[in-house]
């Protein structure tokens, strides 16, 4: 019974998250979602990209973490009324792998399988938006941060040059940037994050002193521009900077994750943006 509840569950909240999104999609098309119901579906391109991109991004966990033969079950989609509609999605595994391979593996299944759809929604969102000619922003609204890897897209896929411009990107975009930033955000190596488990599965229990590090920086960034690293600095903290230690922790990883781990650095690099989003 307590499975068939689990899979009910997280069947409700995958469909209240479907909801909460195509109501956000709505709103980045500019209509009121409560308004008809042609206005709430016309938030379906925004909300099918981003559910598809966050759907990959626990596929890619489940997926993998079945193919080691650990439990898993079926992610818990999080609905919430914002300009997103969503605060992501979690998979609570019952129990960690038994090795670092399979921890390492399995970490990072996510975070790949989520960036794939995310690099092509964002390509394709770029090529359906428009530009502001002159450089001028719009006198209200809001102002997306841009990534290394979002600055390359938009050099390659805009339609024309975005010199001197500003980029409207349309909801499919919009959601591609939502999926780099869910990507940066998991990869942050510390805590019960992707990032976190990564950097444990490398380095074993002296992971655990990145979080002093990345904890001020955080603080910093809250300073400088978006206040939410605030919360996310808290929440790290919550975490806390232990890990739950492995029946095989002592086997080093193969050379070929070392790479991949050196991978997944530059991909946090690239994906990573100091101040996401400033309203105007």
């Amino acid at each position: 019974m307590a499975t068939l509840r689990g899979k009910i569950l997280s069947a409700v909240l995958f469909i209240l998250t479907c909801l909460t999104t195509t109501g956000a999609g709505a709103i980045l098309s500019g209509k009121d979602p409560l308004d008809s119901l042609s206005a709430f579906l016309s938030g379906i391109p925004y909300s099918f990209t981003l559910m598809l991109i966050l759907s990959a991004h626990e596929a890619g966990h489940y997926f993998v973490a079945k193919g080691y033969g650990v439990s898993s079950p079926l992610p818990w989609f999080i609905p919430a009324p914002t300009l997103i509609g969503t605060f992501g999605a979690v998979i609570r595994l019952p129990r960690l792998p038994g090795s670092r391979l399979a921890l390492f593996d399995i970490a990072l299944a996510g975070p790949i399988a989520g960036l794939v759809p995310s690099v092509i929604a964002l390509a394709i969102g770029i090529r359906l938006s428009s530009t502001l000619p002159g450089g001028a922003p719009p006198s209200s609204g809001m102002e997306i941060g841009e990534s290394l890897l979002f600055r390359l897209l938009a050099w390659i896929f805009s339609s024309g040059s975005t010199g001197g411009s500003t980029l409207l990107l349309s909801p499919v975009g919009f959601a591609g940037w939502v999926g780099l930033l869910v990507t940066a955000l998991n990869l942050m190596p510390v805590g019960q994050l992707d990032g976190g488990h990564l950097a444990w599965a490398l380095l074993g229990r002296k992971s655990r002193r990145l979080l002093w590090g990345i904890f001020p920086l955080l603080l910093f960034l809250g300073f400088r521009g978006w206040r939410g690293w605030w919360i996310w600095a808290g929440l790290l903290l919550l975490m806390g900077v232990s890990h739950p230690e492995l029946a095989d922790a002592e086997t080093r990883l193969p050379s070929s994750r070392i790479v991949w781990g050196v991978i997944a650095l530059v991909i946090e690099i690239l994906v990573f943006v100091p101040d996401p989003l400033r309203f105007v």
